[in-house]
């Protein structure tokens, strides 16, 4: 799964999130979650649809949950080019256990009701 570039101005600062996160920990049990991306633009970004759908192919993929951001980094970083790229996400809590996983540059994500505005 590749990410398609798309051409924007070079220093726009972004910040995505999906609430989407869905993949398998090793036991085979679903980990969910909310991903937060932010970097500033080299002139650069990706596709919002490929990456909807690399999204969702995570839900076939095994992984220990400590991996999740670093595996969202490097696909990220294999497609466009970036400064200060970060990611965080934050697991649903299992067994009464809340996770944020962070990699990458820090920032505070801004967290947003998920509300359809007409």
């Amino acid at each position: 799964m590749t990410l398609k570039k798309i051409t924007i101005q070079e220093g726009t600062n972004i910040e995505y999130s999906s609430k989407e996160l869905l993949f398998l920990a090793q036991s085979g049990q679903p980990y969910r979650g909310t991903v937060y991306i932010n970097f500033n633009s080299q002139g650069e970004t990706f596709n919002l649809l490929d990456f909807k759908k690399y999204i969702t192919s995570l839900r076939s993929v095994t992984m220990n949950s400590e991996d999740i951001a670093y595996t969202i980094y490097k696909k990220i970083e294999a497609s466009i080019s970036t400064n200060k790229l970060g990611i965080i996400v934050d697991i649903t809590a299992r067994g009464g256990i809340q996770q944020r996983i962070s990699f990458g540059e820090s920032f505070l994500p801004v967290v947003k009701e998920n509300v359809f505005q007409v």
